[in-house]
C-alpha cells in the first residue's frame, strides 16, 4: 500500500480549500445588503429595549429614593448625587424633587399629587363631620438637564362652582401652591423664580398630608407662620458639603411683603397674619420687597438644625402709606435615631403696629412652638408585610396669639396611632386635648377633647 507523503497532504488541503470557496455562495444565499439591513434592524430593536430598561430602572430608583426620604422618617436620607454618590441631601431642601411621580411622559414631564379625607368629632361642642380637605395635583418638567419647572395647585375643602353664575359654593378655595422655575449652575448655586414655597421653618417646606404623622398641622405653623406660605419672588438655593459627614443647605429669596392688613387688628385684638400674605400679581404701586431665607445644618446623618427668617416692610402701596416692618423668625430641629424621631419648631412674629390702633388689647405679634415624638414599630404585622408599618405619635402645641397682652394663649396635646400599608399612604387616628387662656385672664379654662381620623395618599 502506497503511503501518503507531505506533498499528498498539501494537495488534499488545496483541493478542500477550493471546494469550500466554490460552495461559499450556497452557504450565504442572502445578499450582503439584505444581511446588513437585518443587522441594522436587530441593533435598533436592541437599542429600544436597552432604552426601555434604562427608563424603568430610573423610575424604580427615583421611587426608592422618594420612599427612603419620606417613608422611613429619616430626616437626612442617603441619596446618590450626580457628582459624588456618597453625598446626601436634606428632605427639607428637596422641594418638588422629593415628591413621588408614578406617571411619566416624554420630554422629562412628570405628574402626581396627593389627596386626603378627614373625619373630626369634637366631644366638647358636639360638632362632627367629614371634610375633603385637600386635593393637590403637581407637575414637574425637565426643560433641559439644568432648567426645571415645578408646580402644585391646591383644591381645598372640596370647592364647587355653580353653573348658573360661576360663583364658588362653600368655603373651599383653589390656589397655586407654588410654581417655580429653577436653573442649576452647580449643586451649591441654583436660581429659583416664580411663586415660591417660603423657606420659613421646616414644616412649611414639608407640609404634605401623606408625610406628616398627625392630621392637624401644628398651631405654630398655622397661627405664627401662615402655612402654607407661598410668595412671588426670586433668589438662590443650594447645598454645600463642609466635610464627608456634614452638609449645609440654604435658600434666600426676595419676595413681595405682607399687605397692610397685617397692621389692622381684628375685633379680638389679634394681628391677622393669615389674611395678610403679599400680592402675587396686578401690582399698581410700590409694594414692599422682603427677604426670606433658611439655613439648615446637618452635622451628622439623622440630625438637622434650621434657622429661618422673613423680614421687611409691609403694606399694599408704600407710596400711599408709611412703611412699617414685620419680621418672622424661626428655629427648627429634627433628630432620627432608629425607630425614634424627635422634632420641634419655634417661631415669633414681630410687627410694627400703627400707634393710632395700638391699645392694651392689641399686642405686637405672636409666638409659639411645638414638640413631637414619633415611634415606628410593627413592620410586617399587616399585609403587605414588606412595606406595612405603624407609628405612635405624641405632640405638644402652644401659641400666644397676642404677644404682649395678658392671656389669649392656647395649648394642645395630640396622641396618635397610624398605619402605613406603604410609605406613600397613611391611615391616621388621633385624640386632641386642648385648653385656652382667654384674653385678659391668667389661667386656662375648661379642657376640650377632639377625635380626628383621616387617610392620605400620594398618587
Amino acid at each position: 500500500m502506497r503511503r501518503f507523503t507531505s506533498g499528498h497532504w498539501l494537495v488534499l488541503l488545496l483541493v478542500a480549500a477550493f471546494a469550500m470557496a466554490a460552495n461559499r455562495p450556497l452557504l450565504a444565499q442572502e445578499p450582503a445588503s439584505a444581511r446588513q439591513d437585518s443587522l441594522v434592524r436587530r441593533l435598533d430593536r436592541m437599542q429600544r429595549q436597552i432604552d426601555s430598561l434604562r427608563r424603568a430602572a430610573e423610575r424604580a430608583t427615583d421611587r426608592l429614593i422618594a420612599i427612603d426620604e419620606r417613608g422611613t422618617g429619616s430626616t437626612v436620607a442617603a441619596r446618590p448625587a450626580a457628582a459624588n454618590p456618597t453625598l446626601r441631601v436634606l428632605p427639607s431642601n428637596l422641594g418638588i424633587n422629593g415628591k413621588p411621580f408614578v406617571r411619566r411622559f416624554g420630554s422629562g414631564t412628570s405628574v402626581g399629587g396627593y389627596v386626603d379625607l378627614e373625619f373630626a368629632s369634637n366631644f366638647t361642642s358636639g360638632a362632627r363631620g367629614f371634610s375633603q380637605r385637600r386635593l393637590v395635583p403637581f407637575i414637574y418638567s425637565e426643560i433641559t438637564d439644568r432648567l426645571h419647572v415645578g408646580t402644585e395647585i391646591e383644591f381645598e375643602n372640596g370647592p364647587q362652582l355653580e353653573n348658573s353664575d360661576g360663583k364658588a359654593n362653600g368655603s373651599g378655595e383653589i390656589k397655586v401652591e407654588f410654581a417655580t422655575m429653577d436653573y442649576r449652575f452647580t449643586e451649591a448655586l441654583n436660581l429659583r423664580a416664580g411663586v415660591l414655597l417660603s423657606p420659613l421653618g421646616r414644616f412649611n417646606l414639608l407640609h404634605d398630608s401623606p408625610i406628616n404623622e398627625l392630621t392637624d398641622r401644628p398651631l405654630v405653623a398655622l397661627q405664627v407662620i401662615p402655612s402654607t406660605l407661598s410668595e412671588a419672588g426670586a433668589g438662590l438655593f443650594g447645598t454645600l458639603y463642609p466635610s464627608s459627614t456634614s452638609l449645609v443647605s440654604y435658600e434666600l429669596y426676595a419676595v413681595n411683603g405682607f399687605s397692610s392688613a397685617l397692621g389692622s387688628p381684628e375685633s379680638d385684638g389679634r394681628l391677622p397674619i393669615r389674611d395678610a400674605t403679599g400680592k402675587r400679581g396686578d401690582i399698581d404701586g410700590r409694594v414692599p420687597i422682603n427677604l426670606v431665607g433658611r439655613l439648615a445644618l446637618s452635622p451628622v446623618l439623622g440630625l438637622e438644625l434650621g434657622a429661618s427668617g422673613h423680614t421687611g416692610s409691609y403694606g399694599n402701596d408704600l407710596n400711599a402709606e408709611p412703611a412699617r416692618r414685620a419680621t418672622i423668625w424661626a428655629l427648627d430641629a429634627t433628630l432620627n435615631r432608629g425607630p425614634v424621631d424627635l422634632l420641634g419648631e419655634y417661631a415669633r412674629l414681630q410687627v410694627d403696629v400703627d400707634p393710632a390702633v395700638r391699645s392694651p388689647a392689641v399686642g405686637d405679634g405672636r409666638t409659639g412652638f411645638y414638640l413631637q415624638g414619633n415611634y415606628h414599630f410593627g413592620q410586617g404585622w399587616l399585609t403587605p408585610r414588606s412595606t406595612s408599618s405603624f407609628t405612635g405619635v405624641v405632640r405638644y402645641d402652644w401659641v400666644d396669639y397676642n404677644r404682649g397682652v395678658t392671656g389669649d394663649e392656647q395649648r394642645r396635646t395630640s396622641v396618635g396611632l397610624n398605619w402605613r400599608p406603604v410609605p406613600d399612604a397613611v391611615f391616621k387616628s388621633e385624640l386632641q386635648f386642648g385648653a385656652a387662656i382667654p384674653a385678659g385672664a391668667t389661667s386656662y379654662g375648661a379642657a376640650s377633647r377632639r377625635m380626628v381620623l383621616s387617610l392620605a395618599t400620594y398618587f
